[in-house]
């Protein structure tokens, strides 16, 4: 889906898993594992001070000063259409602060596990800094800050083989740099070679064995089910269990919406859809109003690809172009109701919400799917 990601059962699980996190913290887990909970639940803020205090307390371990660089990441990754040049400044700051820890590190380690936990955390930092890149469209330097980042995990597992975490960064290398297109591939080809059938293989290892790579692992299988393989029925078990583990946290319902989505299930997406609005406006823990737009989204698309009920459709859409930002959730609306317009045989309105999009930042295809509807009315 252009890649986003009953009321008294839900408050039942709710409270069931508010006492299960409470309990967990108050039985002492580690701050890592804390910080991963809250990132997950997009909660950089208190995240970001449990790493911090991990990173206080073990001053000499790159693991606290990675997942710093790591909650940056995903926080960048999550609102990718808003400029945030303070996280960007962290990200930054945190990258290069885990890789002096980690590179002592290595130097001074005892033995070959000792070492191997550096280069991960080295590594999987080079992997995020390349992750960034490529966001950034600068294909080059991504690419170099991936092979560095491919060589430290491939050593790291060489001096420990069960160290499985670091199997999400050579998973994520081995799969899209044996298939990115175009000049990507070109560059990718001359530049490092990957293999997507051992990606995959890398990916579940860090699913089946990994201590806190599992998470994400899921996540990148999800991407690439969808988005990469066409076959969303295989995201789709992640997805819901991801779904079920985490019943609070947004990007997770997302993720499950979007699989519904990319499969047409369409009852069973806009009943999710209209699930995650209400908790969004609601602001039940821990939704927020970030979450209106999207869901509107879900529903509005869900409405017109589903029901082919035109005017549920517009109104979904007529409600997030109320306010224009840069958010990619305005430019999809645009590109929805221009469809719309031309199921209703008004091609010159649709012409204009077209162009609309073509003068907003291109996300995931919106430019391309705009000049086919320019070019061709949209027709179902």
């Amino acid at each position: 889906m252009c890649r986003l990601y009953g009321m008294k059962w839900w408050s039942a699980s709710i409270l069931a898993a508010s006492l299960a996190t409470t309990a967990a913290f108050a039985s002492g887990q580690d701050p890592l594992n804390q910080g991963l909970w809250w990132l997950y639940h997009a909660r950089y803020d208190q995240a970001d001070k449990l790493f911090d205090q991990y990173c206080k307390e073990h001053p000499q371990d790159p693991a606290g000063y990675f997942y710093k660089t790591a909650n940056n990441w995903w926080e960048l990754a999550q609102k990718l259409d808003y400029d945030l040049p303070e996280v960007q400044k962290r990200f930054e700051e945190n990258y290069e602060k885990t890789l002096e820890v980690a590179q002592a590190a290595s130097d001074n380690a005892p033995n070959n596990k000792v070492k191997a936990k550096a280069l991960l955390y080295w590594g999987g930092a080079e992997g995020l800094k390349g992750r960034w890149l490529v966001a950034q469209q600068q294909w080059v330097k991504a690419y170099f800050r991936g092979k560095a980042g491919n060589r430290l995990l491939r050593e790291a597992v060489d001096r420990d083989p069960k160290l499985y975490d670091a199997y999400l960064g050579l998973g994520i290398y081995d799969y899209f740099t044996d298939t990115l297109p175009g000049v990507q591939g070109v560059l990718a080809y001359l530049l490092i070679h990957g293999d997507k059938a051992r990606g995959l293989k890398e990916l579940q290892w860090a699913i089946d064995k990994g201590e806190h790579s599992r998470v994400e692992a899921k996540m990148f299988l999800i991407e690439i089910y969808t988005s990469e393989e066409n076959m969303p029925e295989k995201a789709l078990p992640p997805a819901l269990s991801l779904h079920e583990e985490y019943p609070q946290s947004s990007p997770m319902h997302l993720a499950y919406i979007s699989v519904l989505y990319q499969m047409k299930k369409w009852p069973e997406m806009m009943t999710q859809a209209q699930l995650f609005l209400d908790r969004s406006e609601k602001e039940v823990p821990y939704y927020t109003r970030d979450g209106i737009r999207p869901a509107r989204y879900c529903l509005g698309v869900g409405a017109l690809y589903g029901r082919h009920d035109l005017d549920l459709a517009s109104a979904y859409m007529n409600q997030i172009l109320q306010t224009i930002d840069s958010s990619r959730w305005v430019s999809y609306a645009y590109l929805r109701r221009g469809q719309i317009e031309d199921l209703r045989g008004d091609h010159e309105s649709a012409l204009r919400d077209y162009r609309t999009v073509l003068s907003r930042p291109d996300f995931w295809g919106s430019h391309k799917e705009a000049q086919t509807y320019i070019k061709d009315a949209f027709k179902f």
